[in-house]
This record gives C-alpha cells, structure tokens and sequence, in this order.
C-alpha cells in the first residue's frame, strides 16, 4: 500500500519520505506495524518457534505400557526395562508383530533405505541436495517482501568457486548482500539525519514528512507558519482514520498554532508521521526543520558484498573467497521506500566446488552409524525376546500347587472298630458291617439296596462290588443269596 495520496503523491527526503493531500480525499499509508522488537523476519529458512501436541504411541496416558507394583517400586514388563513390548515385542506374539522387526515397518525400512539408497545414490550420482553432479545449485523464484523483512538462500561453496546472481525489485527498492555468515550476526547503527524543507498548504490540505524508527530513536521537529495550522505526530494507522474524518489519539498534537518546536521519544518500531494541516481559508507557508537520530539501522557494510536502495541488479558474478556457508540477502529496508511490500525476482546460481562423489564420502561415517545403531538394536531385541521365554518358563515352574483342604477326622484308624474290616481314607460307613466310622450307633434302615446294585438307594452314591453297606449314608446292600432265596 503506497504512502501518500491526495493531491500529491509522496516523495524521498533525506532520510523519511513526504506526501499530502485533502483531509477526506484519497489517501493511504503503511499502517502494518514492525515487530516489538523491530527485527528483520528471514523469509526462508527463518527460526521459527511452534507448539503443537505430542505424539507417537506415548501421546495419551492410556498408551504407556502396564506396569505393576512389586512391593519395592514400579517395574516394567517382565522385570526388566530393556524387555518393553513397546519395540522387542511380547514373547507369545509372532516376530512380525514387532516394531523392532517388521511390524510397522519402520526399522526394516530404515535398514533397506540405509543399504539400499546409498547404493542407487551412487549409481545415479545423486548427492542428498539440490545441486547437479558437479555441484552446481541455482535458485530462481519470484516472492513477496514485507517492509523490514529480507529473503536469504546459502550454500556451502568452496574457496575460488563462483555465486552468479541477478535480482528485480518492484515497485521498491531494496537492498543485496552477499556474505559468509547469517543476517543476523549483521551489525547495527545509528543513522543521524535532518531534513530542511518549505510547505504552501492551501485550504484543507495538509503535507507530512514520515521516518521508520525504532524504540530509542527520538525526532526533534521545529517549524514557524504564516498562519494557524494544526501539527501532530501519528501512527499510520492514526492517520489515515483522522483522514476519513476522525478523531483519534496522536503523539503529539498542537491546535492552532504558528510555531512550535520539541523532541519525541520512539517507543515502538513503526512509521512516525509528522504532519501540518490547514483548515483556514487562506494559503499558509511553513517552514520546518527536522532532525532525527534512528537507532537499529541494519549496516551492511560488514558483508562482502552488498548494494543499497536499488530495484534492479544485473547479472554478475562474485567469488569466494574461503570456504564456507554463503548467504545470500534481499533486504527491503523501511527507511528507503515507503511501500507496504514490493514483489522480487532473484536468480541466484552457485558453483559449490563439491560433487556428488565428495558429498557421499562426507555422509558414509554418519551412515555406517546409523548401520551399526540399528544392528545393535536388532540384536538387543533377539536377546530380549529369548531373555521373555526363559523368565516366563522359570515363573510357571515356580508356581505352587493349589493346597486341597484337608478333612480332619476324630477318628485316624483305617479298620473298622466293630469288624476289623479294612475302611478307605474318605469313607463314613464300613463297607462290611455298616457302622459308622465315627463310632454312631446306627439303627436297622427302611430302606435296602438291592444286590448288584452300582449306586445306593438312598442316597445314590457309588457302590463297588463287594460292598455289604453304603460307605456315605450306611444303607444296607442285599446279599445275592438274599436275594435268591426270595426267588
């Protein structure tokens, strides 16, 4: 958004930029404000901090693994930590469910791609970059600037290798750098300044001088009138809202005056806006007298390279001079144009020196690593899974026996007290005479079992074959000459 409007468009001082026009009449200024800090945002490859969930299967509590309370503090899955199920695998499950093997795929894909792609890299002279085989990267693209941002591209070269570059800028101008080192490492300085000027204001027309400035810059301002007018430092935003008719708050405000004179303190990084209006009928001249001293001015003169305030750089060429990283910068600096953005189109080409081949001998000690990372890993887990089996088999033959309840009898003999007769450990009646081995007298039944019976009339439980009584309920069992003789 270009700043100015009105009856006349803006224009380049010593170090801010004029424009004026009719309170009410078209007009717009740079209102986007500069950072807190007032520092220059990278556009490519910029820090840049971002929050955001976790994730991976530890993400949620109920995905952690189980664990169990021993008595003396928590323990992991079968007693030790390296047998977590999480990556070795659980004993009972099949191999394949593993992480460490193929389930997932993961570490059998990074053991192929580590084996497999240095090996089709070498075979096509792929380098891991964007450079050819020769080691050549160009970049070319059209962006967009914001005032007080800066766009920047690097790459390792070698020394006495060659950075070709060309850059177009419009509508601002910009400025370029080549050096070995980031933007931010970029000194900064004081910039002192005045401007000395005249304006003829006629009715409702008002003219301003505005300057990018930064907190601890500060501008002191002086001017005499012909007539009254109104002066005020505003915001951009301030401004053009006074423009549409309203009333907002400025810096600084001085009502009907012919003269004034005083020093403002920066605060906030923006533009600053001073401005004289004439809402009288008559044609008032003023003359003013600005002088400014802007701290945190970007000095490029450390670079090994660098152009100032320009919108189109041909190509040429330039050679470096150690070996390193090389930066690249398109800086668009608010204290040389007053536009809200400007659009770039760079070509930028660099002859690293390095080849695919030295690329590849550079990575193999990272990568026979990662080899040897991941085979210990594999192994681990083999030994972790065996170490699963053997602990499982130790705790299921240490597992005792259930204990069956033991049925205490008064009396421990294992012959009848009547008969003499030889009485099983779980019996209550004598198989023989039918007394009951608790010694009770027992009365003659109403009920018998017929001869050859398998189970007691009785109670129904099991007979054997010489069995005279029921050895449960003491129910007699019909001899088979009884049993004949009734025939």
């Amino acid at each position: 958004m270009p700043r100015g409007g009105g009856a006349r468009g803006g224009g380049f001082r010593g170090g801010g930029f004029g424009g004026g026009g009719f309170r009410g009449g078209s007009a717009s200024f740079r209102m986007g404000g500069s950072r807190a800090s007032g520092t220059p945002f990278g556009r490519t490859g910029a820090q840049r901090v971002t929050s955001r969930s976790p994730s991976g299967p530890y993400r949620h509590s109920s995905y952690r693994p189980h664990r169990r309370y021993y008595g003396y503090g928590y323990r992991p899955w079968y007693y030790r930590w390296w047998y977590n199920p999480w990556w070795s695998g659980r004993w009972y499950r099949p191999w394949y469910y593993s992480p460490a093997y193929v389930g997932g795929g993961i570490t059998i894909a990074i053991v192929l791609g580590l084996i497999l792609l240095p090996l089709v890299g070498v075979a096509f002279w792929f380098p891991f970059s964007s450079a050819d085989t020769d080691g050549t990267v160009n970049y070319r693209s059209t962006e967009t600037l914001y005032f007080n941002e800066y766009w920047y591209e690097y790459e390792n070269i070698k020394d006495g290798n060659d950075i070709t570059y060309s850059i177009q800028s419009s509508p601002s101008l910009i400025s370029f750098a080549i050096w070995d080192r980031p933007f931010e490492d970029l000194e900064t300085t004081t910039r002192i300044g005045n401007d000395i000027d005249q304006h003829i204001l006629i009715n409702n027309q008002y003219e301003y001088i505005s300057y990018y400035l930064k907190p601890g810059s500060s501008i002191t301002y002086d001017y005499n009138a012909s007539s009254q007018i109104d002066f005020f430092i505003a915001s951009g935003q301030a401004l053009y809202d006074w423009n549409l008719g309203g009333s907002p708050s400025f810096f600084v405000e001085e009502s009907s005056v012919i003269q004034g004179s005083g020093v403002y303190n920066i605060l906030s990084a923006m533009d600053y806006y001073l401005v004289w209006f004439n809402d009288g009928l008559s044609t008032v001249t003023v003359n003013f007298t600005i002088n400014y001293s802007a701290v945190g001015v970007i000095n490029l003169a450390a670079a090994d390279f660098y152009v100032e305030g320009v919108n189109t750089i041909t190509q040429d060429t330039f050679t470096v001079p150690n070996d390193g990283n090389w930066y690249f910068f398109v800086y668009f600096d608010p204290m040389r144009s007053p536009e809200e953005s400007t659009t770039i189109t760079f070509d930028v080409t660099y002859d690293t020196g390095i080849t695919s081949v030295d690329r590849w001998i550079d990575v193999q000690p990272i990568l026979i690593t990662i080899i040897v990372v991941v085979g210990v890993i594999i192994v681990v887990a083999l030994l972790a899974r065996r170490g699963q089996k053997k602990l499982k088999s130790k705790s299921s033959s240490k597992v005792a026996p259930a204990k069956v309840p033991e049925i205490k009898s008064k009396k421990t003999t294992s012959t009848c007290i009547r008969c003499n007769a030889s009485i099983r450990a779980d019996a209550k009646f004598c198989p023989s005479c039918g007394g009951k081995v608790e010694g009770r007298i027992t009365g003659t039944p109403t009920i018998v079992t017929p001869a050859k019976s398998k189970s007691c009339s009785f109670c129904g439980s099991k007979l054997l074959v010489d069995d005279k009584f029921c050895k449960w309920c003491g129910t007699k069992v019909e001899s088979e000459k009884i049993n004949l003789s009734k025939n």
